[in-house]
């Protein structure tokens, strides 16, 4: 049962960092369009051990001057 709830701690611990990973991604984004930036955003796919996992490619682009 120990292990069970340590995969279950484990799981809402890796929730909790992903949301406070995307309050800090979102602000920083605010902040980039804020100040005269595009923001691109890309999903890409990784193949793991335990099959697809998806990666965000993020980068900016000045919307005067094409890509930084």
């Amino acid at each position: 049962m120990s292990i069970e709830l340590s995969t279950l701690d484990e799981r809402a611990e890796a929730e909790e960092a992903m949301a406070e990973a995307m309050r800090i991604l979102n602000k920083a984004i605010r902040r980039v369009h804020e100040s005269g930036l595009t923001v691109d955003v890309e999903v890409l796919t990784m193949l793991t051990g335990h099959g697809q996992m998806p990666q965000v490619s993020v980068g900016t682009h000045d919307r005067q001057n094409g890509a930084i």
